[in-house]
């Protein structure tokens, strides 16, 4: 009875690990977001995770002139999500991330998507459901290109997600409406230049079977670009198929493992031939309440068996150097919790001399910082 009793207090603390920021998930290895480990940012997948995570503000920390989100140059974002009754709602600012190019050719660029805004709102009537509306929208005339002639750049973007949980059953449809960026070529006499990205969509759903999760996900993107009288159409697709398990080693420490096939393809519509991809990761990471203050975790994950890529010429490549390794902390101040990635410091040091990765520095102790409170 007491080592039951020690295991749910264990479970609890954890838990509130699980409202976190990328700096949880990129410690564990999976990146932005984990079809395997709970956690806040399940929203992005599948909305109806909202009724799940909820009454918390979460703020990314970096650059808010990022027009892509990296580990080591993060992009400013956040938001906040609140339960009403048996509804839950959110508004998330900064999601930025945008499937057409931003740069055309010589002359001709294009404007990245920027001001992003996320609009969830879930509900829990016994079957758990979500939706998410994603929109942003800029232009910019002051920019001149070739000989002063003005350069006029737009870009808009619409979103819809909707997603469903019941029982140990999970699915979710993220579909990119619209997704458009404009640019006059900035020369006399050319006509404007065009990325426009084609209803497009990510399909998938999951399963909790006796402590594993197994899931499924296909992805469909199509993108047409114009540069002047020349048109190009891209289309890109991916199928995984994964399977996940978190294994509780004591009540303040867990195990996860998780694994995935993907195969996928990339292929220009102009030129003959298609870019092939297939990959199997395996990933260990770990999960530790090292102080009541302070939770530690790492991971290590690389390609195993499947790994390589062939070009439009049917040449193959295996994929080289495919072991990472991440570490990362959250310190808890109550309600308030701090997460970062421990030793990831390229890009983030004063001089070449410096810019170091794998080290753990004093001076520069976490990168990638969230910061979460609950309320």
């Amino acid at each position: 009875m007491r080592k039951n009793v020690l295991l749910v207090a264990g479970l609890c603390v954890l838990s509130t690990s699980a409202f976190a920021s990328k700096a949880r998930m990129i410690a564990l290895g999976q990146g932005t977001e984990s079809r395997v480990i709970s956690d806040s940012r399940s929203v992005f997948i599948n909305p109806a995770e909202v009724n799940n995570f909820k009454n918390y503000v979460v703020t990314e920390w970096g650059t808010a002139a990022n027009t892509t989100d990296t580990d080591t140059n993060p992009r400013a974002e956040g938001g906040f999500f609140r339960e009403m009754g048996t509804f839950s709602y959110g508004l998330y600012l900064g999601n930025n991330e945008s499937r057409v190019a931003t740069v055309g050719a010589t002359n001709r660029s294009f404007d990245a998507k920027t001001n992003a805004l996320d609009l969830f709102f879930a509900g829990d009537m016994g079957l758990k459901w979500g939706a998410k509306f994603h929109y942003a929208t800029s232009k910019d005339e002051t920019a001149t290109g070739t000989g002063s002639v003005a350069l006029t750049q737009k870009t808009s973007a619409m979103g819809l997600s909707l997603g469903a949980i019941h029982g140990d059953i999970d699915v979710a449809l993220n579909m990119d409406l619209a997704d458009k960026a404009e640019g006059t070529s900035g020369i006399a006499g050319v006509a404007a230049d065009q990325s426009k990205l084609k209803p497009s969509f990510t399909l998938e759903t999951g399963y909790n079977w006796m402590g594993n999760k197994f899931y499924a996900a296909y992805q469909a993107d199509k993108r047409e670009e114009t540069l002047g009288t020349t048109s190009t159409t891209y289309k890109q697709s991916d199928i995984r198929v994964g399977w996940g398990r978190t294994h509780e080693v004591n009540p303040t420490s867990r195990v996860f493992t998780d694994a995935y096939f993907s195969t996928g393809s990339d292929e220009n519509i102009t030129v003959a031939g298609k870019t092939k991809s297939n990959r199997l990761p395996l990933t260990i990471g770990l999960e530790t309440e090292a102080t009541s203050w302070l939770t530690l975790r790492g991971s290590v994950s690389q390609n195993v068996i499947f790994g390589s890529t062939k070009n439009p010429a049917g040449q193959t490549a295996s994929t080289r150097n495919s072991t990472g390794v991440n570490a990362g902390a959250t310190l808890g101040f109550g309600k308030l919790k701090v997460d970062g990635v421990i030793g990831n410091t390229a890009g983030q040091r004063n001089g070449a001399v410096n810019n170091k990765e794998g080290v753990l520095t004093t001076d520069n102790l976490m990168t990638r910082v969230g910061v979460t409170y609950n309320f």
